[in-house]
């Protein structure tokens, strides 16, 4: 689909992004969607668009169909009966039929009475306990962008909490949809495992063990928008244990990776999925409550405007070094504060011509910044970082994929961070290599499940203060050690 601005707005506030092929079949085929088992079944996708699930479902129950030796006439009939769509713009439930009536053409069927339904699906109740498979790719849409519709999601009890997504909704009535033995099989984004706008939705499918199997689809992107996202096969018959697979990007298929107990990737209401080994490690260093501590992690210089502030100053006074933690580069920084940390009053930095000329350069600039106190308009945007300059440090950023891109610097005291995070702590750098450096650090941070393009993931500082005190404590044998999970 191509990106005209038009569409850009249409994928804003409907949602609208078309799936392609290949996930169609991923997701029908994990439903079990196939062969003759699928005749005389009810299927519904309760956002059809213009009907890329819908082919797939069509041209398979008539492939069943005609094995199964179904004359044309019973063919006609089922599908009018037990093929449903519904989708909210009138075009697209029109290419929808169309879409349709073509592929049953294919199979010398014809005269197919669809049941496309162009209505809101937040307001059509009447397939509700009655479908054996619902399948789709729900509209991805932030709450604040639903416009009319905002009060009809708030009313769904999946969307009580943060700044909730259209699709979490739609799996709230995806279930009401299924019968007791159906089964329901989306691809909707992966913040799902653990944003604060799924927690209801959480707190659901763990009390009534609904899932049956969930694909991670990683750093995998099958569509143009940037979500990262993962397919969810749900039932209402309570599943004891989940099947969990991650995604072959050169066969475009899902394969099987561990069979997990709940017990296994519920972490703290978020869920998170992996080996067994790997998630009871994970499970581990999350589960620490209290103990020693043995490193502080705080993140850089946050000015807010860094072209203004670092650079190859040809000047010193009021001026500190600082090294860009997501790269290791030293410069220097314009540090406007004291050593207490407290601001120097301006009409004293104004006495040095080239810093006053460099100012009153871009001021206006400076002064559009989203400053915690506007009178403070010549320091920093925020406070952080500023009290540690004269403090040691470990500089280390916040992007990585591997071992190799890991940067640890140590900043003498007098040395400022930016671009990333550091590290308080009386261990050497060498301790800090030995835990950092390692396979365990690189697997921790792939559990986080924070992905960035590139194949890159990111880390936050407390997921990092919690890893590092983990590693430690666990070097020392976990002496006043409290652990909410053993």
């Amino acid at each position: 689909m191509k990106q005209t601005a038009a569409t850009l707005s249409n994928m804003k506030t409907n949602g609208r992004i078309y799936t392609p092929g290949y996930i169609v079949g991923n997701i029908l085929d994990l439903c079990e969607y196939c062969g003759e088992n699928i005749l005389g079944r009810h299927v519904v996708d309760n956002s059809c668009g213009d009907g890329a699930f819908l082919v797939e479902v069509v041209r398979r129950y008539c492939e069943a169909a005609k094995n199964a030796d179904y004359a044309v006439p019973r063919i006609i009939s089922e599908l009018s009966r037990y093929i449903h769509g519904i989708e909210i713009d009138e075009s697209e439930c029109e290419k929808c039929r169309e879409n349709l009536t073509k592929t049953a053409a294919g199979f010398g069927v014809t005269g197919v009475e669809w049941d496309i339904n162009c209505g809101d699906a937040l307001k059509i109740n009447e397939y509700n306990g009655k479908m054996d498979y619902v399948v789709g790719n729900p509209p991805y849409v932030r709450v604040h962008n639903l416009l009319d519709n905002y009060d009809a999601v708030k009313g769904f009890s999946f969307a009580q909490n943060g700044m909730t997504d259209l699709f979490i909704v739609f799996y709230e009535i995806g279930l009401k949809m299924l019968n007791c033995t159906g089964i329901l099989g989306y691809i909707s984004p992966s913040s799902l495992f653990n944003s604060l706008a799924g927690s209801n939705m959480r707190k659901h499918l763990t009390y009534c063990r609904n899932i049956k199997k969930v694909v991670d689809l990683k750093h995998f992107q099958p569509f143009e928008a940037t979500a990262y996202t993962t397919i969810m096969i749900l039932t209402h018959i309570k599943n004891h244990y989940v099947d969990y697979y991650e995604y072959d990007e050169d066969n475009l298929a899902p394969f099987a990776i561990s069979r997990l107990n709940y017990d296994d990737f519920i972490m703290d209401g978020s869920f998170s999925f992996g080996t067994k080994n790997i998630l009871y490690e994970f499970k581990k260093i999350l589960s620490r409550i209290t103990g020693t501590t043995a490193c502080t992690v705080k993140n850089g210089f946050a000015t807010l405007y860094d072209g203004f502030f670092i650079g190859d100053w040809p000047f010193e006074e009021y001026t500190i070094p600082v090294i860009k933690a997501s790269t290791g580069r030293k410069t220097k920084c314009i540090f406007p504060y004291e050593r207490t940390g407290k601001l120097i009053p301006f009409e004293i930095l104004a006495k040095n011509s080239i810093i006053n000329k460099h100012y009153g350069d871009n001021a206006e600039k400076l002064k559009r910044r989203s400053l915690e106190n506007d009178d403070l308009w010549y320091g920093f945007g925020r406070s952080q970082g500023i009290n540690d300059v004269y403090k040691q440090k470990y500089a280390i950023n916040a992007l990585i994929r591997d071992i190799k891109d890991i940067n640890l610097n140590l900043c003498e005291p007098g040395t400022g961070v930016y671009s990333g995070l550091y590290i308080l702590t009386d261990l050497s750098i060498g301790d800090l290599e030995n835990v950092l450096f390692t396979n365990d650090f690189i697997q921790y941070v792939i559990m986080l499940g924070k992905y960035k393009s590139g194949g890159y993931y990111t880390y936050s500082s407390k997921d990092l203060s919690r890893y590092l005190n983990y590693k430690f404590a666990e070097k020392d044998g976990y002496a006043h050690e409290q652990l909410a999970f053993s």
